[in-house]
């Protein structure tokens, strides 16, 4: 989990952000925000909140009371009782009625806070209520520019889930074979992951085989593994909120050379990256390299059609975007995941290879050890 160290660090910058703009208070409802400022965790569907008031004092609004937190106060809501039905609507009006409680104690200000993009009508109309005449304000801007850069309790939980994928890997080598299917490998490397893990954490995934691929990942399916195939696993599963990337290729069956000319375009590509990615670098223009690489090459010309890479963190894609159209600039922090490949029908599926970094002063520290190599 996040450490109260790092957490406090954070919501002391937020503050400092808050005043800058002259919000006199603020209400975070993205869950993963709140755990980013409080540490308390809850990946569920249900209202979470962190409340800032002008005064500094900070209220955490949650159905489930954490052992340990940054905020100043907890204010629980039931989540659960005998007396009435379980319904989203029933548990949405205590929260409500739990969020009005912190309000009332905060004076009316003329500009407010929210995340514009994950605050429903019930909640808005609570805070609209408290401050009719005030501007809201969206923190949602302020919270990527803050989130890009990345803390090292942040980094250890990232290099936490890529351990875990890392633990799936070694057992996919075994479970690919023509004959298997897709759910069989699945199977195998979710069970493994969730043990290195030591809990059941949230995952996801592409487990596209063969020419399935070419267009895309997808979930599992009862596919059938084919002689010849080439077997594509991204796995981005969230480790105590955070969230790891890793692409890796299988070979069915003994390569083709064709399918080792694939392996090493996508190798050569991802090296491309190594050492062309350092803070002030615009990541548009590290996508154009590795396009401009993987076309030079007659058989997968014009199949790189998806991202170069992204960021990671609390979300599994988040700034910074290496596509044609971004604007963002690599900075010291940055904790990224690049991901070239190619594909083609020949190649029965393609070849993609994705590691994950973090961008340091004088380049990239790799966060990946398993082995790139069918």
């Amino acid at each position: 989990m996040l450490t109260k160290e790092g957490c406090g660090e954070r919501l002391a910058r937020f503050r400092e952000e808050l005043a800058r703009q002259g919000i006199g208070f603020a209400v975070v409802s993205n869950y993963r925000n709140v755990y980013y400022l409080s540490g308390h965790l809850r990946e569920v569907e249900l209202p979470q909140f962190l409340v800032l008031g002008p005064s500094g004092k900070t209220f955490l609004i949650t159905d489930a009371p954490p052992a340990e937190t940054t905020t100043d106060e907890t204010v629980a809501y039931e989540a659960y009782s005998l007396d009435w039905p379980i319904s989203f609507r029933g548990i949405a009006q205590k929260a409500v009625e739990a969020l009005k409680s912190v309000l009332r104690g905060i004076p009316p200000v003329h500009r407010i806070g929210v995340e514009k993009d994950r605050l429903s009508a019930l909640f808005g109309a609570v805070v609209s209520g408290h401050s009719p005449q005030a501007e809201q304000v969206d923190l949602g801007p302020a919270f990527y520019r803050m989130r890009k850069r990345k803390s090292p309790d942040e980094i250890q939980l990232i290099v936490g889930c890529v351990k875990a994928i890392e633990a799936g890997y070694a057992v996919a080598r075994a479970a690919i074979h023509p004959g298997a299917t897709e759910l069989d490998v699945f199977k195998e490397m979710h069970g493994e992951i969730v043990r290195h893990a030591g809990y059941n954490l949230k995952f996801e995934a592409d487990f596209a085989c063969g020419l399935r691929a070419i267009n895309g990942g997808g979930t599992p399916l009862r596919s059938e593994i084919l002689a010849g195939d080439l077997f594509i696993i991204d796995i981005y599963p969230s480790f105590h909120g955070y969230y790891g990337d890793l692409c890796r290729t299988f070979a069915a069956s003994s390569p083709t050379d064709l399918q080792m000319k694939a392996w090493e375009i996508a190798r050569d590509a991802l090296r491309i990256a190594e050492e062309m990615i350092r803070p002030g670098i615009r990541a548009r223009d590290v996508w154009k390299e590795l396009r401009d690489h993987i076309d030079s090459y007659e058989f997968v010309r014009g199949s790189f059609n998806h991202h170069a890479g992204h960021g990671l963190g609390l979300d599994p894609q988040e700034p910074p975007w290496m596509i044609p159209g971004s604007d963002h600039v690599f900075e010291a922090g940055d904790v990224i995941a690049v991901e070239p490949g190619c594909y083609a029908e020949a190649l029965q599926g393609g070849v993609r290879l994705e590691c994950d970094y973090v961008v340091r002063e004088n380049g990239l520290e790799n966060l990946s050890s398993f082995r790139l190599e069918f």
